[in-house]
């Protein structure tokens, strides 16, 4: 039977199928189907289902078939006593043309163990197997060459990396018929499965348009962004806007939060961006300076208009470098990142309104300077030549694989 590897839909939604299986997605269930045709006379098909969160029967009936889900969930319930598959989980069917040879259920315990759980059709019976599952902590190298689009053709794997780019996500858009793209993930498996997601550690592009470059991460409590691998300053592809800091970790999102101060559930109009003090704070786009002074939470703060009902505003500022009324240029420094108003510590916030309404600044895309800050520069370097190695080799030769730990992990 084929090997596969899928992501969870309550973290991302993303399936790695190798050759032979086919994808779809129902109603925000992970499914994916492989066929076994070197079984002679027989072929057989298994249909995999992560268990989404929530309601599930629905989605467990137009798959497996009505009568095989009531069977299925009947023994799990009362010879495995399972009453409610948990969300993550793996359920599948195996079949031969409309006859039913097993179900399975990987019922993971925690992030170290689980048991396949299996219901092996013999004669008008089910044998009942259980086996323990090890899990293991993989990194995993998946290449991709573009057919139609990278949303078109990969529309799981682009959703979980849309969301783990951040600034970047929009190159995903950019990439065009024969373009390719590598990603180096981590995460803990149970065999080809995915059971939990570390992240992406870096990706690489083959692009007609773009060219050819690797951007690795670098996690640590200031920097959170993907840079480029050369030593030369890179400026990434044209974007709707410019990253308001050149780099920077994303530390509170757009939407309701606990207000760092109260605890109380509050939204949060924007993002805040963690920074050094004084840090270069750019304009995100054209426009004209219409405010710059104290704003009251944000302390220091501006706001720039950029005609068409868009607005941009940037908060806790130390130092003011522009002001009211002054026509400014996309990327021009505007000002020093501070810790000014009802600030915990140094960084940005940033809020984008659209006809007086604040939006999700990261569903645009931006552009930035993808060289590394001079000041991690060399711890940088250190883990980026053996993973981006991996990731040029990927693309070279349009292949997928998986790295020993000790080599993914090496500094």
């Amino acid at each position: 039977m084929n090997r596969f590897l899928f992501f969870p839909v309550i973290t991302y939604t993303a399936f790695l199928l190798f050759s032979g299986c086919q994808l779809f997605q129902e109603n925000d269930a992970n499914i994916g189907i492989s066929w076994d045709n070197k079984s002679g006379k027989r072929n057989i098909q298994t249909s995999y289902i992560q268990v989404p969160a929530g309601k599930y029967d629905e989605i467990f009936n137009e798959v497996v078939g009505e009568e095989e889900w009531k069977t299925a969930r009947t023994l799990f319930k009362k010879r495995a006593g399972i009453v409610k598959f948990m969300a993550g989980d793996v359920f599948s069917i195996t079949t031969t043309g409309n006859r039913v040879l097993s179900f399975d259920l990987h019922n993971y315990r925690n992030r170290s163990s689980g048991q396949k759980i299996t219901f092996e059709k013999v004669g008008n019976h089910y044998k009942k197997e259980v086996d323990d599952i090890a899990l293991e902590i993989k990194t995993v190298v998946r290449h991709f060459t573009i057919k139609e689009s990278f949303s078109k053709d990969y529309p799981d794997f682009y959703e979980m990396a849309k969301e783990r780019l951040l600034w970047d996500w929009g190159i995903l858009d950019d990439l065009k018929q024969g373009d390719s793209i590598a990603l180096l993930i981590k995460g803990i498996f149970d065999n080809d499965i995915i059971v939990h997601n570390f992240g992406i550690l870096g990706f690489a592009i083959k692009s007609a348009s773009m060219g050819e470059f690797s951007l690795v991460a670098f996690r640590d409590y200031l920097y959170g962004d993907y840079f480029t691998t050369t030593n030369r300053i890179v400026l990434s592809p044209p974007g709707k806007l410019r990253t308001p800091l050149d780099s920077g970790r994303i530390t509170s999102f757009y939407g309701y939060r606990k207000d760092p101060f109260n605890r109380r559930r509050r939204f949060h109009n924007g993002i805040d961006i963690k920074a050094k003090k004084n840090a270069p704070v750019r304009a995100a786009d054209n426009g004209v300076v219409t405010f710059v002074g104290r704003k009251g939470g944000l302390g220091k703060a501006i706001v720039i208009n950029h005609g068409n009902g868009m607005k941009t505003i940037y908060g806790h500022l130390n130092r003011y470098l522009t002001r009211s009324g002054k026509h400014v240029q996309k990327g021009e420094v505007i000002a020093g990142a501070g810790n000014t108003g009802r600030s915990t510590a140094t960084h940005l916030h940033f809020t984008v309104l659209v006809d007086g309404k604040s939006v999700n600044p990261l569903t645009y895309t931006y552009e930035r300077v993808w060289t590394p800050p001079f000041d991690i520069n060399g711890d940088f370097r250190s883990i980026s030549i053996a993973r981006a190695g991996f990731l040029e080799e990927a693309i070279n030769k349009n292949k997928t694989f998986y790295i020993k730990e000790k080599i993914a992990d090496a500094k």
